[in-house]
């Protein structure tokens, strides 16, 4: 209840939104208050017509000319009257809309309401189209009513058509899925198990239909199956050449583009079938409704006509004019200007009968002298085929250049052979001598790097012994210096204890020369000293001058030995000097010799490390001799083995020729039987003959006919614009506008 009355304020609402834009466009600033159909009216008066469908979602708006408006055209349904009695109780039954306003809606139009039995009269009560625009309303919204069962029942067809084919599609692929899978199986089960260890070639395959997006799409799950077969397969023609192997690929390529262009003309083709299937469809539904509607509209323009020529206040008018205008003529027989315009119709279908039928005898004849000349030229040549004849045909041409074809290359590849020989010999003496020539050449190059480098050995050993004396003198001198610093400081100390015993002596001589001095001056005295005085100084002094004397005498021997260490010392180093400087020069000398052995040693090194670098380039000159001696193998061996493919080739293209000359013997006694071919097709072109005969008789006569209804067609096309005048020539000005906004709509 609650969606009827939501449906009842939409469609309201919708008809006064579509209402006020349709007046804007026409011009008007205030448009004028529609007549308000409820949903619930709208649907009153479809059951009243006999309506079959519920669906309204047509709103018609009222015009100011009295002519009604439809949202979308419908042109395919015939006319719908509705008694008095219905309208009646179709306006006594109206309800007053709900109150329930949306501030976000259009704003309100007065609503029709019916308080104490009474409504505001509308407008366009007292009018006479009143009638006709109330039964023009219902008129459209059958239309568009039954214009929506026709879209729904072919939609329907559509969906049981497409269901229908998804299941048969559907039951296909599980076929082809059960079929592809059980295939895999039996070519694994021929090629035996599966070797892991052992290596696969290259995928190339054009089944897995790459850069198609339909077969990618489809052929995506089935592409690990598809790879691990074909490679399988592939592994066993691996020793294929690579141009076999190049032609095998772009077969395959070209093919699976053959089968994608297929599939999609397939695809094409079904699409184009069933558009044509719906375009018979739409067509035979729009002849139909073309029908309908003329029959509507003649039924309507001679209802319009009635009330503008009798008025709208006759109503009992219609019937008695519309029976006088069905009367038939007296006795169901023709006046006599229908049998005049009979006559010269039929007049003018035998004229152009007749004027086709000469063209076409004509023709025939032409053609009869034609076929007569040719005739009796296939005559002569059947009888007695010329060797020009035999070298026209077809198969002479092809066996003619097939032949030629094995001699050029016959000959070619005898002329490449014997190139190929002498290319060969030449290579094989060129080999020789380069062979020869590299190996003189390097045992000469080793010879000589072999005595250079004994050289080198022999002066590096020379200059290692000089080295080794020269370490070892040096060591012995450096001993001998240590030596000698050591006795040098022994000897140092030694003169410092003999100066320092020289000082002490120093100082006691001039003690006793004091003494001395003092005893002089005591013998001045000497008369006044006592005798016993005397005597004791004069053994003291007996005393002393014995311990001077053996003072002396040791210090005599000191000194003679102090001298003689002196002396000694002095010879020692004179000796060490003259030892120094012997050592220095011979320090120097051997300086001069070090480094002179230094210069040489380097230079020996310098020397070696040439040799070296030129060992090295003649390792490297010897090891690109080795790889272009191996190059120049390798070549020969590729020689070789062309020639034998040659030899091969050769061979296999003899074998050729003789299965060529028994191909022609075969193609002789194919070519008998297509000469009996050729009789039995002529007796059939006979009977074709006769068969196209009949036919383009009966292509004659459909021909006259043609013309027969074209003559009449164009009576016919007269005789509408005639009727066409006079309709026009009689409708009024209300008529002429009605028709005018109905075309407009329509």
């Amino acid at each position: 209840m609650q969606k009827s009355r939501l449906d009842a304020r939409s469609s309201s609402e919708l008809w006064g939104e579509v209402g006020s834009v349709t007046w804007e466009a026409l011009g008007d600033a205030k448009p004028p208050r529609p007549k308000i159909l409820l949903a619930s009216q709208v649907l009153l008066i479809t059951t009243t017509c006999t309506a079959t469908s519920s669906n309204v979602t047509q709103i018609l708006l009222p015009t100011r000319a009295g002519t009604a408006a439809p949202l979308m055209p419908a042109t395919e349904a015939s006319p719908v009257v509705c008694s008095e009695s219905a309208i009646v109780k179709m306006e006594d039954r109206k309800r007053p809309a709900t109150h329930d306003h949306n501030d976000s809606a259009p704003p309100l139009k007065k609503q029709a309401t019916s308080v104490n039995g009474g409504s505001k009269p509308h407008p366009d009560a007292d009018m006479p189209w009143k009638d006709d625009l109330e039964r023009f309303q219902k008129d459209a919204i059958w239309r568009q009513m039954q214009e929506y069962k026709r879209e729904k029942m072919s939609l329907e067809t559509k969906l049981k058509e497409m269901s229908k084919a998804t299941a048969y599609h559907n039951d296909h692929l599980r076929v082809i899925d059960a079929w592809f899978n059980q295939l895999i199986d039996e070519v694994k089960t021929l090629m035996g198990a599966l070797d892991e260890d052992k290596d696969r070639p290259s995928f190339r395959s054009s089944l897995l239909f790459e850069n198609m997006e339909d077969f990618e799409k489809h052929l995506k799950a089935r592409s690990d199956d598809i790879r691990a077969i074909i490679t399988r397969l592939q592994s066993f023609s691996i020793n294929d050449p690579p141009e076999v192997t190049d032609l095998q690929s772009q077969l395959a390529k070209k093919l699976a583009e053959e089968k994608g262009t297929i599939a999609e003309l397939e695809k094409a083709l079904a699409e184009k079938q069933q558009l044509e299937e719906s375009l018979e469809a739409a067509s035979l539904r729009y002849m139909v409704a073309e029908k309908k509607l003329d029959r509507a509209r003649s039924l309507t323009v001679a209802k319009l006509e009635k009330q503008y020529l009798l008025g709208a206040q006759r109503p009992g008018g219609d019937s008695a004019s519309g029976n006088r205008e069905e009367q038939s003529p007296v006795n169901g027989l023709p006046s006599s200007a229908e049998r005049n315009t009979e006559l010269e119709e039929a007049h003018k279908q035998l004229v152009a009968v007749s004027e086709k039928q000469k063209e076409q005898l004509q023709k025939l004849e032409s053609e009869n002298a034609n076929l007569l000349s040719q005739i009796t030229e296939l005559n002569i040549k059947r009888t007695k085929p010329t060797d020009d004849d035999y070298a026209h045909t077809d198969l002479f041409k092809q066996l003619r250049s097939q032949y030629d074809d094995v001699v050029k290359r016959i000959n070619h590849l005898e002329a490449t052979n014997i190139q190929l020989r002498e290319e060969a010999a030449k290579l094989r003496s060129e080999r020789t001598a380069y062979r020869n020539q590299v190996d003189e050449e390097t045992q000469n190059v080793i010879a000589e790097k072999e005595a250079q480098l004994m050289r080198a050995e022999t002066d590096l050993a020379r200059i290692r012994n000089a080295r080794d004396e020269l370490l070892a003198d040096q060591q012995m001198r450096k001993a001998a210096q240590e030596q000698e610093k050591i006795a040098t400081t022994k000897v140092q100390e030694l003169a410092d204890a003999a100066q320092a015993r020289i000082n002490a002596l120093e100082s006691e001589v001039d003690r006793l020369r004091l003494q001395l001095d003092n005893t002089k001056a005591a013998h001045t005295e000497i008369d006044d000293v006592p005798l016993e005085e005397l005597r004791a100084k004069y053994q003291n002094l007996e005393r002393q001058y014995s311990m001077l004397n053996t003072e002396l005498t040791s210090m005599q021997t000191a000194c003679k030995k102090y001298s003689l260490l002196a002396s000694q010392k002095v010879a020692d180093f004179s000796a060490l000097e003259e030892k120094v400087a012997r050592l220095t020069a011979e320090k120097s000398k051997a300086d001069q010799k070090y480094f002179a052995a230094m210069k040489s040693k380097e230079a020996r090194e310098l020397e070696v490390r040439t040799l070296r670098i030129q060992n090295s380039k003649s390792s490297d000159i010897v090891s690109q001799l080795k790889e272009s001696e191996a190059t120049t193998r390798s070549l020969l061996a590729n020689m070789e083995k062309q020639a034998s493919e040659t030899k091969e080739a050769l061979n296999s293209i003899i074998s050729k020729h003789h299965a060529a000359q028994q191909q022609i013997a075969e193609n002789n006694i194919v070519i008998d039987g297509l000469k009996a071919q050729v009789n039995e097709l002529k007796a059939l072109s006979v009977s074709k003959d006769s068969s196209l005969a009949s036919a383009s008789s009966a292509c004659r006569k459909a021909e006259t006919e043609i013309e027969s209804l074209k003559v009449t067609l164009a009576d016919t096309k007269k005789s509408l614009e005639n009727w066409k005048n006079k309709s026009l020539g009689n409708s009024s000005s209300e008529y002429e506008m009605l028709r005018v906004s109905l075309s407009a709509y329509a």
